[in-house]
């Protein structure tokens, strides 16, 4: 387990923003969560923003660890959950957990004694919550396997390809029932590096092309209010300047240069 001085110092070393102390340290557990995770099984594809910020660096922090699910039965999954428990007992944490599951596996995580020790919270009895959800999924997908080296740990993690990352941030813009800013930062940053797979968009919504696609977007952004999204998004942030990205994110889209 590492203390708090040793994520700083690690934060300082490379880059990121050290006012956020818990954010930082949330992402190490993430780290110490994904390494027991791939450690026990082969069966779950990390995916969603905290995905993105781990292994494509995109410069926001993020809260849940996210899976695609490929043969993950329920009582795999509570074993899973077990082994993890354990590893993190091990490390020296102080922690519980509780299974959900609701149409996929959900599992919260919250550690105790951190916060408080730490001077993060003048509450005893806060905790730091991460949750862990995975979902099955029914297209076949190739993994990218990425060779992580953060916070002093070396491990591998399977993630779905990039292009696949962006499109599901596409599904998930059109499909929440509530908007959430970080899906449209998230779109951006993914635009300069990727294109959206359009098969895999076909497979779960029918949308064939990225002109379909720009359309269909540009349509939503109708109904949404940027500012807003920029402020719910920011606390996450690791440059406020990045708001931009939200704010002219309707503009963005129609300056996109379909094929």
């Amino acid at each position: 387990m590492e203390d708090l001085q040793s994520v700083l110092s690690y934060a300082k070393n490379n880059n990121y923003p050290i006012s956020n102390k818990k954010g930082l340290y949330v992402e190490y557990l993430q780290h110490e969560i994904l390494k027991s995770v791939f450690k026990h099984t082969d069966k779950l594809h990390f995916i969603g923003g905290t995905c993105l910020r781990i292994v494509h660096k995109i410069p926001r922090f993020s809260e849940d660890l996210d899976f695609d699910n490929f043969g993950l039965e329920e009582k795999d999954f509570e074993v899973l959950i077990d082994y993890i428990q354990k590893d993190m007992t091990l490390l020296g944490f102080s922690v519980e957990f509780r299974n959900v599951y609701k149409g996929a596996y959900h599992c919260y995580f919250k550690f105790s004694d951190i916060l408080y020790t730490n001077d993060l919270s003048p509450n005893k009895d806060e905790k730091i919550l991460v949750r862990l959800d995975t979902v099955k999924q029914d297209v076949d997908i190739i993994p990218q396997v990425t060779l992580l080296d953060n916070f002093g740990l070396f491990f591998e993690v399977k993630s779905n390809p990039i292009d696949v990352l962006l499109s599901q941030k596409f599904l998930a813009v059109l499909g929440r029932k509530r908007s959430k800013g970080r899906d449209f930062f998230d779109i951006t940053y993914l635009m300069a590096k990727t294109t959206p797979n359009m098969a895999y968009i076909e497979k779960k919504i029918g949308i064939k092309t990225e002109v379909e696609l720009r359309q269909k977007m540009l349509s939503f952004c109708e109904t949404v209010n940027f500012d807003e999204m920029y402020e719910e998004v920011k606390p996450f942030l690791f440059s406020s300047d990045d708001g931009i990205r939200i704010k002219k994110f309707k503009q963005y889209m129609e300056q996109w240069d379909t094929h």
